[in-house]
């Protein structure tokens, strides 16, 4: 599609797991409720939190903050900055 910018984003995340799998719905929501053009490949395996990657970059990587308690779980407002950041900055 000339013209137009696609965000790649990988989601490895457990689907027996429903709070994972609620990470998986809030990105593909997030996607459509904006309007955002994004290629979505999801990975299911075995894991203790979800794992998003953004244009080759994992969210991990971009955390604003620390977790200040044994959540590992990314938090859906890191998430929708980070797809805010690599929709629009491209």
């Amino acid at each position: 599609m000339k013209g137009y910018v696609v965000v790649e984003i990988g989601l490895i995340y457990s689907k027996d797991d429903p709070r994972q799998a609620e990470t998986a719905d809030f990105v593909h929501s997030y996607l459509r409720e904006r309007g955002i053009l994004a290629q979505v490949v999801e990975t299911h395996e075995q894991v203790e939190s979800p794992t998003v990657i953004i244009n080759g970059e994992a969210l991990k990587d971009q955390r604003a903050r620390r977790r200040t308690n044994s959540s590992v779980f990314p938090a859906l407002s890191d998430i929708a900055r980070a797809i805010e950041q690599h929709a629009w900055s491209l």
